[in-house]
């Protein structure tokens, strides 16, 4: 599609714009010429007005036309004086002669209403501008002729002619030029909106093309509705893709919570089984053992995926001041009840470090985090806990000294049902892959950052919290006594 095609807007305005400039360069012309012929007139009768002047001042007597030997009378001038008697005389200055007339062109002048002036063509003579005056020698005519104003006039007229044209022209190449090029953006944004509605937006990643701005001013308005467009399509495309990412995301998501539900599914339907078959017998007992152990299990999987549902519904949580010292406090003393074989460190301040969080959710991440640590090392692992406020933000860092963690999954551990060894059998003292996303998920609804720095014998998570307010003055506890286990 081009701005020349009909039916465009360069194509309905560019014959619209030449039409009113010819129309005004030929109203031009017109008002130009006849100016020009009114001031050139006005001229002429003044010229006359002053040979009607020297014409009564000429000798008078005989044959002899009055005046027409005045001097001053200018080459050309015609008069003739018609006496009461009913004769006439008649002639023209002619180059240093009186010459004669005819009498139809005598005739003419004399006719003419006295005290009027009057433009006609005189037998023999060509156009003249006349005036008849009645005198007391009868009534004079005298003419002034007036071919060299015609003639300015033609020249007047025919070079306003043709500059009317080379205006007309020109206005063609210019508006052709200019509306091309200023509606070369819209042509583009029509052919790229077009390009975009055949495009198939329902499913995969979708490239959205661009219009291309030009080279018209930022300040104009089609460079700014291209410029709109083409930031539209680019929020659009970032749309798409943030789509195909969630849809993406959801599909794995679903296939890897559906496998984690399978096993303990298939584990309690073969203890179901086995529990049947063997009603009265100690495999009975060791099954029903086992159907609750998986059923725990996977109440815990359901638990952390529909916490996560509701985390991805922004669903919202009301803030309040929470102390993050209690709070960590709490979580170390519970890890280390839980998990004697582990070595339990804690470094806080003695005064509250306050943030605007959820207790509950905030205890789950540092459950989360500890659990993480207890998981996935050996026993006799050091787990140090440091809380610290640094440029108001609160600061958790949970540090084990186990093996760490692969430098290909770092970027990965917070993704859902990532685990860091896939290899490893999975049992209810395994992780569901969950802990971590949930931490996130949790930390980022807050506000805040998770992140994780890991290398063999050092593996850090720190979480960082806005605070909500200016901590009060108080110095870390360093060289607090260790937990015991």
């Amino acid at each position: 599609m081009t701005g020349n095609q009909r039916g465009s807007l360069a194509a309905q305005l560019r014959p619209r714009l030449i039409l009113t400039v010819a129309v005004m360069a030929v109203l031009l012309g017109v008002a130009t010429v006849f100016a020009a012929r009114t001031i050139l007139y006005n001229q002429l009768d003044g010229e006359l007005d002053a040979a009607q002047v020297r014409q009564g001042r000429g000798i008078v007597g005989g044959d002899r036309v009055p005046g027409i030997e005045t001097p001053g009378m200018r080459a050309g001038t015609v008069i003739t004086l018609l006496r009461g008697d009913g004769t006439a005389l008649k002639g023209m200055v002619g180059d240093g002669a009186v010459m004669d007339i005819s009498d139809t062109a005598a005739l003419e002048m004399v006719r003419l209403v006295p005290g009027e002036k009057h433009s006609l063509d005189l037998d023999g003579l060509g156009r003249y501008r006349v005036e008849a005056r009645d005198t007391r020698l009868g009534r004079v005519a005298v003419g002034l002729p007036t071919n060299d104003i015609d003639s300015t006039l033609v020249w007047l007229s025919v070079f306003a002619g043709s500059l009317s044209l080379v205006a007309i022209g020109a206005t063609s190449l210019v508006t052709r030029q200019v509306l091309d090029t200023a509606t070369r953006p819209l042509v583009e944004l029509t052919n790229t909106a077009d390009e975009v509605s055949g495009l198939e937006l329902e499913r995969g990643a979708v490239e959205v093309p661009r219009v291309a701005v030009g080279e018209l001013p930022d300040a104009s308005e089609v460079t700014r509705l291209a410029t709109s467009f083409n930031r539209m399509l680019g929020r659009v495309e970032g749309a798409l893709g943030a789509r195909e990412a969630s849809e993406s995301k959801l599909r794995r998501f679903v296939a890897d919570a559906s496998h984690e539900l399978r096993n303990p599914l298939a584990a309690i339907r073969g203890y179901a089984e086995l529990a049947q078959r063997r009603p009265d017998t100690d495999d009975a007992a060791f099954a029903m053992a086992r159907i609750g152990a998986e059923s725990e299990r996977m109440a815990k999987l359901v638990g952390d995926l529909l916490l996560l549902a509701r985390l991805d519904s922004d669903v919202p949580v009301t803030p309040e001041p929470v102390d993050v010292v209690e709070v960590v406090l709490n979580a170390v003393s519970d890890a280390q009840a839980s998990a004697p074989r582990h070595r339990w460190q804690l470094d806080a301040p003695p005064s509250e470090i306050t943030v605007m969080a959820n207790a509950d959710q905030l205890h789950q991440v540092m459950v989360n985090l500890l659990g993480n640590a207890r998981t996935h090392t050996p026993a006799g692992t050091t787990v140090s806990v440091a809380v610290r406020a640094e440029d108001e933000t609160a600061v958790i860092d949970v540090v084990d000294d186990g093996p760490g963690i692969p430098a290909e999954k770092q970027a990965l551990v917070f993704e859902r049902f990532t685990r860091v060894d896939d290899t490893r059998p999975h049992t209810s003292e395994k992780s569901t892959g969950l802990g971590l996303a949930i931490v996130r998920a949790v930390v980022q609804s807050f506000g805040g950052q998770a992140s994780v720095e890991s290398r063999p014998g050092r593996t850090c998570f720190s979480v960082r919290l806005p605070l909500a307010a200016p901590s009060g003055p108080g110095a870390t506890m360093l060289g607090q006594p260790e937990r015991t286990q």
